[in-house]
């Protein structure tokens, strides 16, 4: 489907009818606000994979209370990443909970306060992001840390 027809669908309204022109509208509002590189009529498989993942942002509902994403970034170039992640932290700010998972370590904890790591069945103690560096989040996804009982040993 096109830009157009994705904000159609997206779109609160009353009735069975579609306002294209208005799609048409939000879609070249979108493609600004996200800088989407493409236009409302564009087919969104012939987007990158950054501007697919700056579209699926535009057709979010605005005040969400959580949003939960599983690798966000994932083969995105940096400038895209790190666009994303500024448009992801801006709806943090009227109170929207992002709970993500990454492979990414340094994306972890760069973009997150808290982290849960899950080994063997079990899940970690909650770790501040900002007190934890890439290589005790290794060796902890690794299992270091985790007992045989089921308990995790905290260390950060």
């Amino acid at each position: 489907m096109t830009l157009t027809e994705h904000m159609a669908l997206a779109e609160h309204r009353r009735g069975f009818f579609v306002n294209w022109p208005g799609a048409a509208i939000s879609a070249a509002k979108s493609i600004e606000q996200y800088r989407i590189k493409g236009r409302p009529t564009s087919w969104i498989e012939e987007l990158s994979g950054g501007n697919q993942q700056r579209t699926l942002l535009a057709l979010l509902p605005p005040q969400l209370k959580l949003l939960l994403m599983e690798h966000p970034t994932h083969g995105l170039d940096v400038e895209s990443t790190e666009y994303i992640w500024r448009l992801l932290l801006e709806r943090t700010k009227p109170g929207t909970a992002i709970i993500f998972l990454s492979s990414d370590l340094e994306e972890l904890l760069d973009c997150s306060d808290r982290i849960l790591v899950f080994f063997g069945g079990q899940v970690s103690a909650p770790l501040d992001a900002r007190r934890v560096n890439v290589e005790q989040l290794g060796e902890l996804i690794g299992g270091k840390g985790f007992t045989e009982g089921g308990a995790h040993e905290s260390r950060a």
